[in-house]
């Protein structure tokens, strides 16, 4: 959307757009949402206090959002970095042509629900780590179809995407794995655990757009997909290291 609003009136319209969207959102919110005023024993402060002894006492809430953190990275670092691949030849795209991919490559988040009924089945593991191997694989496809410099440019473009919507797939199913084993561990903290959870792995997801120009000034969209890569790898090996939850 922030692409084809950018194509038809500059990238400025989208963030007034975006503004105006929050605030009728707010007002909505205000006369719809419940009320609800549970008990507090613990101020505020307490409770924000209280985040770091669950991080440290809570080794599956560490592992889990570590690799969330990391796979996010990757996932960021593809996503800031693609739409200056794909401006260039052999693809040529504009705004509208990159909303277009950015709209294929979401669908990957349609098989959140399979990776839910695979950790209610106790494959969390075996899930996860099939999550990370096909993160791997899409950045080599991406690498691969990015190098490109044929003719026949929709059959890379074809790849780029193909690669796009596995990267969602195994970027969606890791978090929707660890966000399902960090709210069985202590149900009375589950709001502080997702806190922590949400917190660290956009922390990942900022270092990884942090690093997109640099990559790509660095060595190309080549360096882009060896990085995404290795975050990638680095998310597998924390979660061998760890073994079984």
């Amino acid at each position: 959307m922030a692409s084809l609003v950018a194509d038809a009136w500059g990238w400025r319209a989208f963030y007034g757009l975006n503004a105006t969207a929050l605030v009728l959102l707010a007002g909505v919110l205000a006369f719809t949402l419940p009320q609800r005023r549970p008990e507090a024993k613990s101020t505020y402060g307490a409770l924000i206090a209280s985040l770091f002894g669950l991080l440290r006492d809570e080794p599956v809430l560490r592992r889990r959002a570590l690799t969330a953190a990391l796979v996010m990275a990757a996932f960021s670092l593809f996503w800031t970095a693609v739409a200056l691949r794909l401006a260039q030849p052999p693809f040529g795209l504009g705004q509208r042509g990159i909303a277009l991919f950015a709209l294929v490559g979401a669908g990957g988040a349609v098989v959140t629900p399979l990776f839910g009924r695979a950790g209610d089945h106790g494959w969390t593991r075996s899930a996860t780590i099939a999550c990370l191997i096909v993160l791997i694989g899409a950045m080599a496809l991406a690498a691969w179809a990015g190098a490109s410099q044929s003719e026949a440019s929709w059959q890379s473009l074809a790849l780029m995407g193909i690669s796009a919507v596995l990267l969602d797939i195994g970027v969606t199913g890791d978090q929707t794995l660890g966000r399902r084993a960090v709210n069985l561990l202590q149900p009375e903290a589950r709001g502080r655990l997702n806190g922590l959870f949400v917190g660290i792995f956009f922390i990942g997801g900022a270092i990884g757009s942090l690093l997109a120009g640099v990559a790509w000034t660095w060595g190309g969209w080549t360096c882009v997909c060896a990085i995404s890569a290795v975050f990638g790898a680095a998310a597998l090996l924390v979660d061998w290291i760890g073994g079984p939850e």
